[in-house]
């Protein structure tokens, strides 16, 4: 019918159904959207020591008969199995970690060509810092894909030998294109240009700075960034950058001061705009917490390891008592069943309150004042300054001290010392207080002394509590090649050594099915409601 080639004509109509762009607002609001929705706390934890299998044998012959919260998922990403039953909308998924990360820095891209044009067409608009931000946003979801999808890094020359993730520098046309992965070496260098002309422009003129990359946020970003390239003067230069004079003002101290009657208040609190030690918030799409209320948890071990353990100012107690304060730690209708610390909490929008559904939101602190001062202690430690180390190691712990009454130790050298070079026994079980470090298997060069050994293991630990269940304690156990070790149901203990290849995690079947390279793989020789914590937490009682 010759009408059907009228004006509806499809030929007529923009084939990109994105919104026309013409303004430097309309820029600046696009990049909202380069900061991806997905979480990687789930995938990284559950591969990580912080989570143990309630359906396995503690030791004393308990175990318990709980299902798994999120499915199969669950089980397979534990025994570190590709995640080949996580949906594609699972906001937690590997496949939502590939996906929304390079959506976002497709939006960084597009904003970035578009504001190309806009100058090439004569405009007047000064785009130096919305560019900056376009620039780290890119760089920084392709540092979350190489944390999660690749190995760690090494150095220029070994991680040659290392497979990346593929650098989009362009607005990607195809969905899954069959893109040439690099190398590892290729990735940081390129990670590593971006930031630093992001770095270069950096801004806080935002009406919410603390859901931008601000100047705080990205000095943070560089921290860590050269932490994990071991570039430990860049990591000192820009950790100072963002913690200033007075790092003690860039601490979570007002908010170990109070107590909080109810969980949301807790939560809120701890994900605050108004927090200092919060440089950057970022929403995702998540419901990793609820994945904290069954079959697997930070129970025995790994709980004793890092939230309900001992410290070496808190050794008289069973857990730190700035969390008996704010009454922080939750439990699931028994201590037995494992514990998990508010942060982490969910922050429902309904779609529609009557029907009671919605979107699961996590509000993430993606950088903040004490991780900093830890990345920066970690290089002072491996450049032996052991005074400015152990300053910023003090300011934490003094950090947490704030509103407790109980009587806790002054942190000295000699008390770090003492403390990470025993492992106790505790119910029977090993608590390992000092874990062996795969320095130099993991980089011939990189060699620690024994001070040294012990001084990382501290700051190791401070950083596994501080970052628990944000996933970053797996980023620390692929730096430095930690062993893990995870008992699932009955069937024997797996082991995961410091070289195995599943640390990096497989990239989602869909890319690979349309042509990708997977990751190397190895085959492993075997295969209640929360409640308020309100009892004491003395040893012994």
């Amino acid at each position: 019918m010759v009408a059907g080639l009228s004006a509806c004509n499809f030929l007529d109509k923009d084939p990109d159904d994105r919104a026309t762009i013409t303004s430097f607002d309309q820029v600046k609001k696009l990049m909202g959207s380069a900061y991806s929705t997905a979480d990687f706390a789930f995938v990284c934890e559950f591969s990580s020591d912080n989570i143990v299998d309630n359906n396995s044998e503690d030791g004393t012959f308990t175990r318990y008969n709980l299902s798994v919260n999120k499915g199969e998922v669950e089980n397979e990403v534990f025994a570190w199995q590709p995640a080949v039953s996580a949906g594609s909308n699972d906001g937690d998924s590997p496949v939502s970690i590939w996906s929304r990360a390079y959506k976002a820095i497709a939006v960084a891209n597009h904003a970035l060509e578009i504001m190309d044009n806009l100058e090439a067409e004569g405009s007047k608009e000064d785009f130096t810092e919305v560019r900056a931000e376009a620039y780290l946003c890119r760089a920084y979801n392709h540092f979350v894909l190489a944390n999660v999808f690749c190995m760690a890094y090494r150095d220029s020359a070994l991680s040659t030998q290392d497979v990346g993730v593929p650098y989009m520098e362009t607005p990607e046309k195809v969905v899954y294109s069959n893109a040439d992965r690099g190398t590892l070496t290729e990735l940081y260098e390129k990670i590593e240009a971006d930031l630093q002309k992001g770095l270069a422009g950096v801004s806080d003129n935002y009406s919410q700075p603390k859901y931008h990359f601000n100047k705080q946020a990205a000095y943070a970003f560089a921290a860590r960034f050269y932490l994990y390239k071991r570039d430990y003067d860049n990591v000192i230069k820009y950790a100072t950058m963002a913690l200033g004079s007075n790092p003690m003002s860039c601490m979570r101290t007002e908010y170990w001061s109070k107590s909080y009657s109810t969980q949301d208040a807790l939560l809120y609190a701890y994900s605050n705009t108004t927090s200092p030690s919060n440089f950057l918030l970022t929403t995702t799409y998540s419901t990793f917490y609820r994945s904290l209320n069954g079959r697997y948890a930070c129970n025995r071990q790994a709980s004793r390891a890092s939230i309900y353990g001992q410290g070496p100012t808190w050794q008289n107690f069973t857990f730190h008592p700035c969390y008996q304060k704010v009454q922080g730690l939750y439990l699931r209708g028994s201590q037995d069943y494992g514990l998990f610390y508010v942060h982490t909490g969910e922050y429902f929008e309904y779609t529609d309150k009557v029907a009671g559904i919605g979107y699961v939101h996590n509000v993430n602190p993606t950088f903040t004042g004490e991780e900093t001062l830890l990345c920066r202690a970690e290089a002072y430690i491996m450049k032996k300054e052991y005074d400015k180390a152990f300053a910023d190691l003090q300011v934490w712990d003094e950090s947490r001290k704030v509103g407790t009454t109980e009587k806790l130790a002054t942190l000295t050298e000699s008390l770090i010392e003492s403390f990470y070079a025993s492992n106790p026994i505790v119910s029977g079980v090993v608590v390992p207080r000092s874990t062996q470090l795969h320095c130099s298997d993991i980089c011939p060069d990189w060699v620690i002394d024994n001070k040294q050994f012990l001084w990382l293991n501290c700051v190791l630990h401070f950083r596994r509590i501080e970052t628990i269940h944000e996933g970053l304690r797996w980023f620390d156990i692929k730096r430095y090649g930690i062993e893990v070790r995870h008992k699932q149901g009955l069937n024997p203990e797996m082991i995961l050594t410091w070289n195995d290849p599943r640390r990096a995690i497989q990239i989602p079947s869909t890319v690979i099915e349309a042509g990708m390279a997977p990751n190397p793989t190895a085959i492993p020789e075997t295969v209640e409601d929360a409640v308020v914590f309100t009892g004491s937490c003395k040893e012994g009682e």
